[in-house]
Parts: structure tokens; C-alpha cells; sequence
């Protein structure tokens, strides 16, 4: 899998790939608001889109908008979801079980691994599991740069609040206040504001 996403971002002058995460049962109309608003600033950079890849919901839309702006996409999934994904896809990931039977939530790991940001649009457990996942390498990544260890990147947040759901919960959380460069302290609560400020601290976003 790892040379297959190396040859892709390659091959595409892919820089970063930043990943939309929230549930499907957010109000159609204000979260396809909010990604339209978000693809705007996103289409002329060198970056991929990364979803969950499966035909409903932010996946769906957010494919759907990424592709009318030119822009690449990606989908991961557990196995479980393949039979769900995007015909659209320009890259399809899917990850098999370590044990037992697929489940939602295998893939977290490779999405969170793959994601250099991460716009979050409402959601419950499949997106806390991994809002979680790229905390924890954030958490690591940070342990390194306070010993002068590392130099490693953060993995970009941005929640959107205002629409319900996990990405409201986060700006609570003592985890994303504890790591205040890869999660802002003021709520974000428009998509081109969270696609500024996750271009920004990726070093991509040109005034104008």
C-alpha cells in the first residue's frame, strides 16, 4: 500500500493530502455548504482529497465536489465497505481486518497515516475514532519536539462548529487544547476559514 499511495502522489504532483471526516446524518444542505466552500481554496494547490470513499453522505459529496474542481481523490476503507466505494475514485485503499471480521474503523489507522489535514464536518464514533488516531501521532509527534528530537509535522484539525455532532466536542477536548499547533482555539465555523487555516499551517495558502 505504501508504494502504491508513493507512485500515486507521485505521478500527480500530490504535495499533501487533506482528508474530510464526519457522519451522514448532518444537514445535507449546511455540510455540502461547508465542503463547496472548502474545495474553493483547496482546487489550486497540490493536493489529493481523502474520504472514506463510500457512496453516501461527506464521502460521497466531498468526492463528488473534489472531482469538479480537478482536484484527486482518494478512498479508504475497510473491506467490509468496499462494495459501497465511489466508481469516481482516483485511488481506492482497502484494508483488511487484523483479526476477525471486517468492521467500520479498520481503515482509521491508514486514514489517519495518510492525512496531513483533516476538516472535520459533524460526526459520532466513526469520526471521533479518527479525530483519536491522528491525535495520537500528534501526541507522539509533539513528546519529540519538546526533547528537540524531531521536526516532524503536525497533522492539521479542523473542526467545524456549529453543526452538531463530534467536531463540535472536539473544541472541548484537553487533547486538542493541549496541542494548540495542529488544533485552533477559536472555533471555526465556515468551510473556506477551515481550509485557510489547514493551507496555512501546511505552508500552502497564498493571499488573493
Amino acid at each position: 500500500m505504501n508504494e502504491q499511495v508513493q507512485e500515486f502522489t507521485s505521478k500527480n504532483g500530490i504535495e499533501k493530502i487533506i482528508a474530510f471526516s464526519g457522519g451522514a446524518d448532518e444537514e445535507k444542505e449546511a455540510v455540502e455548504r461547508i465542503i463547496q466552500d472548502s474545495m474553493i481554496y483547496f482546487k489550486d494547490c497540490p493536493v489529493a482529497i481523502l474520504t472514506g470513499g463510500t457512496s453516501w453522505g461527506i464521502p460521497k459529496f466531498a468526492t463528488e465536489v473534489a472531482k469538479d474542481y480537478g482536484l484527486k481523490t482518494i478512498g479508504v476503507m475497510p473491506a467490509r465497505g468496499e462494495k459501497y466505494a465511489l466508481n469516481s475514485l482516483d485511488l481506492k485503499l482497502v484494508v483488511a481486518p487484523e483479526y476477525g471480521q471486517s468492521e467500520y474503523g479498520d481503515e482509521s489507522g491508514v486514514f489517519a497515516k495518510l492525512s496531513d489535514g483533516v476538516e472535520i464536518i459533524g460526526g459520532s464514533a466513526g469520526t471521533a475514532i479518527e479525530f483519536y488516531h491522528v491525535m495520537k501521532i500528534n501526541s507522539r509527534i509533539k513528546d519529540y519536539q519538546d526533547k528537540g528530537t524531531s521536526e516532524e509535522a503536525f497533522k492539521v484539525v479542523a473542526p467545524i462548529a456549529g453543526v452538531g455532532g463530534f467536531s463540535d466536542t472536539i473544541y472541548s477536548l484537553e487533547i486538542a487544547r493541549a496541542i494548540p499547533e495542529a488544533v485552533p482555539r477559536d472555533r471555526l465555523h465556515f468551510g473556506g476559514d477551515a481550509a485557510k487555516y489547514i493551507l496555512n499551517k501546511l505552508g500552502l495558502y497564498q493571499e488573493g
